[in-house]
């Protein structure tokens, strides 16, 4: 398994609020799956810019970014980061080790 710091970045020509509030949305409900899988240990939307922070394990980040409803609709990229764990918090320790 590996671990990936994920900093994603709206694109400049984005849709109409609606449309983008609705790709948002299923985002969002792509991202739960991660979370109930247990993949993803934190996400968040940048402050004050679109776009937003993953940290997730697995073992095919690309399929993972592709497979995202924003990056399938041309709203967002993905600048892929990838770590070795050296130290965290202890009680981080069981998320990294499964």
């Amino acid at each position: 398994m590996k671990y990936y710091v994920l900093e994603g970045t709206f694109s400049k020509n984005l849709p109409e609020k609606a449309e983008l509030q609705k790709a948002i949305d299923a985002h969002l409900e792509y991202l739960k799956f991660g979370f109930d899988d247990g993949s993803i240990l934190v996400s968040g939307p940048k402050t004050g810019t679109g776009g937003g922070i993953i940290v997730v394990k697995c073992d095919d980040i690309k399929k993972f970014c592709e497979n995202d409803p924003l990056v399938q609709a041309g709203i967002q990229e993905y600048r892929i980061t990838e770590f070795d764990l050296y130290h965290c918090q202890s009680y981080l320790k069981i998320w990294f080790d499964e």
